[in-house]
């Protein structure tokens, strides 16, 4: 249910960037959602349409764009991205490991992230 909260801060501040701006209308807003960050994205943009309804934003098209994981292996070296099943639910409860070496002695460079990267409004 953490989706919820997040969406719920996106909001706030979309609405708040947007009435610092005099802002009378947000077409849009582009997020960036690491595909590590524990997060359903189906969830969140729900949320944020939903959030959204009654306000200058009500209507706006929510682009999320995601972002790879990237990890750095402290036992081989190995720098790139991790293979993960996307559509396995419980991937997030399998520890991570290089897929070089199989360690678990990794340290997540790129992928939990979650940025409100971009707003698009009318003045």
């Amino acid at each position: 249910m953490h989706e919820f909260s997040i969406s719920n801060e996106i909001v706030r501040n979309v609405l708040d960037t947007a009435k610092k701006n005099n802002g009378k209308k947000v077409l849009s807003v582009q997020l960036e959602i690491g595909e590590l960050a524990l997060l359903n994205v189906e969830q969140v943009t729900f949320w944020i349409h939903e959030l959204f309804k009654g306000t200058v934003a009500e209507g706006a098209k929510v682009k999320v764009k995601t972002i790879k994981a990237r990890i750095r292996c402290e036992s081989c070296g190995y720098k790139g991205g991790m293979d993960l099943d996307q559509k396995d639910p419980f991937r997030h409860f399998i520890p991570y490991a290089c897929p070089k070496c199989s360690s678990f002695q990794i340290k997540v460079e790129k992928g939990r992230e979650c940025t409100l990267r971009r707003i698009q409004a009318v003045r």
